[in-house]
């Protein structure tokens, strides 16, 4: 599954004609996500994101062609967000990715050449329906007050992530990103080894010729650099809250 599609069990793309009727009734609490321990991230996030969680990059194999990806950590066991609660809430206080605040719509490419996209939705969310809850045309068959918002979300979130794109290319130019492993120890002195990730390294920064500082500076990407750094000091933090949720889940068993 690529990244894009996590979470989504059956996009299907809005229409006018076929889905003039639905609604969307919001439900409340985020079971969609406990079982992802990562989501991808755009870069605009990361000053908001940094504050909470570890944010680490990820090379995928698609067939020969290798893509780079920032993550947020969400969890350090597949299958357990240690951000959500036994009663689906979201840890209080903290950032809620914007890939997750656009679920259940997605936008797609409408063609190879992904020059068009069209708005879907995941069919699958129990929220959509006929009766209650938010229209998403009106009786004309016009944009709903509500989908013209959803839009404005989804084309912002795109763009967003076409410029982490594009700031990944220039992590991946300037031969930035290194292999990382590291061992992180919980405030109980607990050890967890963590592997297979990508970070920033520091040295090959600070040895950048000036004309490459310049352009990561000029677009915004040294901030969202110094950001991600940062938010690795989260790792022990999210260990303490993963034996946490590990120990509580034990004592209900």
């Amino acid at each position: 599954m690529s990244n894009t599609m996590l979470l989504y069990k059956n996009v299907t793309a809005l229409s006018r004609d076929t889905h003039k009727s639905l609604k969307l009734d919001p439900v409340t609490g985020f079971e969609v996500a406990a079982k992802t321990h990562w989501v991808p991230t755009a870069g605009v996030e990361l000053y908001q994101a940094a504050h909470h969680y570890p944010v680490v990059f990820v090379n995928e194999n698609h067939n020969g062609d290798v893509t780079t990806t920032p993550l947020l950590l969400l969890g350090l066991e597949a299958g357990r967000n240690d951000f959500v609660a036994s009663d689906y809430s979201w840890k209080k206080g903290c950032y809620i990715p914007a890939f997750i605040r656009r679920y259940p719509f997605v936008i797609a490419a409408a063609n190879k050449d992904a020059s068009e996209f069209t708005l879907c939705f995941d069919s699958s969310f129990p929220g959509f329906n006929k009766k209650k809850g938010k229209a998403l045309f009106t009786k004309e068959g016009k944009n709903s007050e509500f989908l013209e918002e959803t839009l404005q979300f989804m084309n912002g979130f795109n763009i967003e992530m076409k410029r982490t794109r594009e700031f990944v290319d220039l992590l991946n130019k300037h031969l930035l990103l290194e292999k990382c492993a590291a061992q992180i120890v919980s405030s109980t002195n607990v050890a967890f080894n963590v592997q297979d990730f990508l970070v920033v390294s520091e040295k090959k920064l600070a040895n950048l010729d000036g004309e490459a500082l310049v352009e990561l500076n000029q677009k915004g990407y040294l901030g969202w650099i110094t950001a991600h750094l940062m938010s690795l000091s989260n790792l022990p933090k999210l260990l303490d809250m993963h034996l946490e949720n590990k120990s509580s889940a034990d004592v209900k068993h």
